[in-house]
């Protein structure tokens, strides 16, 4: 508009006046043209009512011929004295300047029907011998076989818990559907030791008993060894009494060992030598590039635990190497959605596997699932709160003024599991720990921290301290698999009383009879906090997490637990005069620890040496030597051979940030 554009070039003054006065009767004339059909509106509606209109600036500024000032200087008298055009008056006109801000609604968010309708399923396990329901007795349950039933009893399950009540019978009436029918894809969000793991092993051995010809038709995808290892444990029990074979793949057995597990060449054909196959995201890749005839295109069931961490970590990209395997139509694993209809459904009925996700710490967020592509999914979810915040997430979120990753983070623990905090100083935290332990007699315990260097420095210091009483072990990545099999193992025979590890073994490990779960140094991420409480409480049996915190660390721990939904912990008080109790105790042990790290260091140096000079060895042509010279030079080479065990040593692997600091990770 012409009253709004700005001259970019310098004009004399009457040229200025004369523009000024031509817009100003422009203006006159679109307020006496909208004054008109303001009155003509008004007699219309009231024709015996005669109305006379008190005068106001603007008829003042018609009726009366002024000789106007410039525009800006207009502008001010208006704004002095309140006199300002209405914008029905002006026929649209936008006045600049004047504070017209609308409030405009927020965008409500519209979730998937499956995450905004999941069904729910109960938390609380009630202990065994406080159960008489006979649904509990497994001989009473209709949809487990015999042959189920007898592993499960030598497993030493008598009864099913909640979410295995809810999921086995739903998966296995959904594979009961004639073609073209599909099973919905399911995702399980329960806390830990909720019983997930049966949830999936036994549909799938039941499923699969009956099988002609054998072919990988299930794949279990874990994100650590350990945890591989417990799930193999399960299926292996399972299938004792069914012709099914069941493989583990993991870096703890060489890989030309494991290829002659998977496959066998007969008469130039490759055929399967496994039914169930379970492995890590790494593993799988490799298998996939180096195994002739390793094959997944039968693949019937894809099961992910742990699903949040393997899909954010996003392990050597494992997905997108597993679809090109298994990609025979147009509509593969990462393909589109198949469309809901007959001829789409047929063609894809048995050929895109039946994906099971299952996690502690789920994401709920649809665009964090949706490289999956998941079909029509189903969500089984323990939390009452979170099933009634779906059903109308935007009105929670405009009266709590929570975002999207706020709802989504919200975890549920165990009914069983009691949640304290223990303030103290940095400089007498393994002192307070000791103290703790020593006080309430805690014989069975895990203590998290966030490194391997605080792992194997503290676990030093309290063996100093407890001398030959109480023995603690360290369950950190200073150790290979072998040794941290071997340490896992003296803890579950109770050989060794307390393990300090790391958050290696915060994720799925079922150790038995875990009482307490200490963190000493305080969890950077609420899902590294879910994970960790969770090795105690498990099955319906009670449990305390205990968290040891400084006062900086104290309000941001107290933060992250406001953000996820959950209630402050108690506290728990730390003995009193510790520090003058047993300051001996402690000196001693700090300065054995000084002298530790001290020879540490030594020893590395020291072996850095001696592989440079056993390389050099290698490579010296001993043709031209002397009989005495090339037996002093293998004399050398077995000197350098007999090197100190790693184990010996503490490891350096230092924290990657030193102060408290909240982390965010991708769910």
């Amino acid at each position: 508009m012409e009253l709004f554009a700005i001259n970019r070039f310098t004009l004399k003054q009457e040229n200025e006046e004369k523009k000024e006065n031509e817009i100003l009767e422009k203006l006159q004339r679109k307020v006496k043209k909208a004054k008109r059909r303001r009155v003509e509106g008004n007699e219309k509606k009231l024709p015996t009512e005669c109305t006379v209109d008190e005068p106001t600036p603007a008829n003042d500024l018609i009726d009366e011929k002024i000789d106007f000032p410039p525009s800006h200087e207009i502008a001010e008298e208006n704004e002095k004295s309140g006199d300002t055009l209405q914008s029905d008056e002006l026929n649209d006109f936008k006045i600049l300047g004047q504070n017209n801000v609308a409030i405009v609604e927020k965008n409500r968010m519209v979730l998937p029907g499956w995450l905004s309708r999941p069904e729910f399923v109960p938390i609380a396990i009630a202990a065994a011998d406080q159960s008489s329901d006979r649904e509990e007795n497994l001989s009473t349950i209709s949809y487990l076989t015999p042959y189920v039933r007898k592993a499960l009893k030598e497993l030493n399950i008598n009864r099913l818990f909640p979410i295995q009540k809810a999921v086995i019978p739903w998966i296995l009436d959904a594979h009961s559907k004639p073609p073209p029918f599909r099973p919905r894809d399911l995702c399980v969000s329960m806390p830990t030791g909720s019983g997930k793991t049966l949830s999936f092993a036994v549909p799938i051995v039941q499923l699969l008993a009956n099988r002609v010809q054998r072919k990988i038709r299930a794949l279990v995808i874990l994100p650590v060894a350990e945890l591989a290892v417990q799930v193999f444990r399960v299926f292996k029990k399972l299938c004792e009494q069914t012709d099914l074979s069941v493989c583990l793949l993991s870096k703890q057995t060489p890989l030309h060992v494991e290829q002659a597990k998977l496959i066998d060449l007969y008469k130039g054909e490759y055929y399967s030598k496994v039914d169930i196959l379970i492995t890590t995201p790494g593993r799988l890749v490799e298998h996939l590039h180096s195994t002739k005839g390793f094959c997944l295109k039968f693949l019937q069931f894809l099961v992910i635990d742990e699903a949040d961490r393997i899909m954010s970590d996003v392990f050597q990209n494992w997905l997108h190497h597993l679809n090109a395997q298994i990609r025979v139509t147009s509509n593969h694993l990462l393909a589109r959605t198949a469309s809901l209809c007959y001829g789409e459904l047929e063609l894809t009925h048995s050929k895109t596997p039946h994906k099971l996700l299952f996690s502690a710490t789920l994401s709920k967020d649809p665009e964090k699932l949706q490289y999956l592509e998941l079909f029509q999914p189903k969500l089984f979810t323990s939390s009452a709160d979170n099933v009634n915040a779906f059903e109308n997430f935007a009105d929670v979120s405009s009266k709590l003024g929570a975002d999207v990753e706020e709802h989504f983070s919200r975890y549920t623990v165990p009914a069983e599991l009691t949640e304290k905090h223990c303030l103290t100083e940095n400089r007498l935290k393994p002192l307070t720990l000791f103290a703790l332990i020593m006080e309430h007699e805690w014989s069975r315990f895990l203590c998290f921290t966030n490194s391997a260097q605080s792992s194997g420095r503290l676990s030093f210091v309290l063996n100093k301290l407890f001398g030959n009483g109480v023995k603690i072990g360290e369950l950190s990545a200073s150790l290979n698999a072998k040794e941290r099999s071997k340490m896992l193992s003296s803890f579950i025979r109770g050989k060794i009383n307390g393990l300090v590890c790391t958050d290696a073994l915060a994720r799925g490990i079922d150790i038995p009879q875990v009482d307490i779960v200490i963190s000493y140094d305080p969890p950077r991420h609420i899902k590294t906090y879910i994970h960790r409480i969770g090795r105690t409480a498990r099955a319906g049996r009670p449990g305390t997490a205990i968290t040891l915190l400084n006062q900086n660390e104290w309000s941001d721990f107290n933060q992250i637990l406001k953000e996820s939904g959950k209630a402050l912990t108690d506290e728990l008080l730390a003995p009193i005069n510790i520090e003058t109790t047993h300051a001996n105790e402690y000196s001693a042990a700090l300065k054995a620890l000084r002298a530790k790290i001290a020879t540490n260091r030594r020893l590395r140096i020291l072996q850095k040496e001696r592989i440079k000079e056993k390389a050099l060895l290698a490579t010296t042509d001993t043709a031209g030597m002397t009989l005495m010279e090339k037996l002093q030079v293998q004399a050398t080479v077995q000197v350098h051979n007999k090197v100190p065990s790693k184990s010996s040593l503490l490891s350096e692997k230092k924290n990657p940030s030193k102060t408290f600091k909240r982390k965010k990770q991708k769910e």
